[in-house]
């Protein structure tokens, strides 16, 4: 908060030399609340701790975002406001990043909230600078939206494109507030299945890169981050499209490489991670197969509470372990143009192998997992926009028990409304 009162200071004589045309701050100001109800039931079909990860909450995010004065440097203000409500969770069941939990009682709050503010100043067209609460969608450095509210960090962003087909990046962040808390905390790297020597935490993190449009369908990406004394990470990236007498042809291409740094206070880092995935989109179907792999001698690194940013967000494991391999398949269908408009279905199934674990020798473990899905949004009359989402996921591995992704059987329902001012 103290950051986003300091740029308000320091924009001040900006503010009042354009008093005058603060009409523009209100006039192209958008507000938005969403109603948002998600129900997490994760299934354990081995041996675990709890027999399931189990929570019910209902959610509303205000967003409200002002216009910019007009002037040599417009100025802004961001406001969100997040509420939290308990429908069900027992601590009999494990939790599932919904609610926050009582780590000794194992608990969930029946109620939560929390409130961010963020400064943001419009320097000549097209750059903006924003300090204050920040939900980045970066490669390596990405606000996870997967449960009741997203991810936000603390920190300060700087986007531009003056370059005609270039958008630039740069963004420092000190804190993070997870999807299930309240509090600011250091950022950590995410140590599941033990991979490194410790989740250690981090001062801050620093990313920089940018996106270059080369063609209509075809865009570059390039760029770079430090988690300060944890780990650096260069990402590379490809997309691109194009028209063929059987469809159009669809390819999203990956590469992270990822080194210790600084004072290395997780232990060694040394890992780089392809991943692509190729279709084929024609009328209503879209068939893809996808292919990953991790080299180096340890896993691919990731922030705690996020995901990796490779193509594929499963539901019940990362699929980024020390050197696996990972085959995917996946069917989309849209029913547009049907008598089911709105109707969306997806598969997809991918297996891993060839996963190595510290501590067990030479062995090679596998998992794989199938997913469904079935969206719906009403596409008129009073509930017009009105998003349901019903999502299972099967998954099996052949791991110990004690590591973090166990066997399961997951079921995942949403139902979102938002309400635009």
């Amino acid at each position: 908060m103290k950051y986003v009162i300091y740029f308000a200071g320091a924009c001040a004589p900006f503010i009042l030399n354009n008093f005058s045309y603060a009409s523009d701050f209100i006039d192209d100001a958008k507000i938005t609340v969403t109603a948002r109800n998600y129900y997490l039931d994760r299934n354990y079909v081995e041996e675990a701790p709890y027999p399931a990860a189990r929570d019910w909450a209902q959610g509303f995010i205000i967003k409200a975002q002002s216009g910019y004065i007009a002037g040599d440097v417009g100025v802004g203000l961001d406001f969100m406001a997040n509420a939290g409500f308990k429908l069900y969770g027992s601590s009999d069941y494990a939790a599932t990043g919904l609610l926050p939990v009582n780590k000794v009682t194992n608990q969930r709050a029946n109620n939560y909230g929390e409130i961010g503010l963020t400064a943001k100043a419009k320097i000549f067209e097209n750059t903006t600078v924003h300090v204050g609460t920040l939900e980045p969608k970066l490669p390596v450095l990405f606000a996870s939206p997967a449960r009741l509210f997203p991810q936000a960090y603390r920190g300060i962003q700087i986007q531009t494109s003056e370059i005609p087909n270039f958008h630039l990046n740069v963004i420092y962040v000190d804190r993070i507030n997870h999807r299930d808390s309240t509090n600011y905390e250091h950022i950590t790297l995410a140590n599941p299945n033990k991979r490194f020597n410790q989740a250690a935490e981090s001062s801050g993190m620093h990313e920089f890169g940018g996106e270059y449009k080369l063609t209509d369908k075809t865009e570059l990406s390039a760029y770079y981050a430090n988690l300060h004394d944890v780990y650096q990470q260069t990402f590379l990236g490809v997309k691109g499209k194009k028209d063929t007498q059987f469809g159009q042809l669809l390819g999203d291409m990956r590469l992270f490489i990822s080194n210790n740094e600084g004072k290395a206070l997780a232990g060694n880092i040394d890992n780089q991670h392809f991943s692509g995935i190729w279709g084929i989109h024609n009328s209503n179907h879209t068939f893809s197969i996808g292919y990953m792999q991790s080299f180096g001698e340890t896993a691919l690194p990731y922030l705690s509470g996020g995901e990796p940013m490779h193509f594929l967000d499963t539901l019940s494991t990362d699929l980024a372990n020390i050197n696996e391999r990972v085959y995917h398949l996946r069917y989309d269908y849209d029913f547009k143009d049907t008598a089911a408009n709105g109707l969306k279905f997806m598969t997809r199934y991918s297996k891993g192998d060839n996963i190595e674990l510290i501590g067990y020798g030479q062995q090679h473990f596998k998992e794989k997992e199938l997913d469904f899905e079935l969206s719906y949004k009403v596409q008129q009359g009073i509930f017009k926009d009105l998003n349901l989402r019903a999502r299972h996921s099967t998954y099996r591995n052949n791991m110990p028990s004690t590591m973090t992704f166990k066997p399961a059987n997951e079921l995942r329902l949403n139902i979102d409304y938002t309400w635009k001012f």
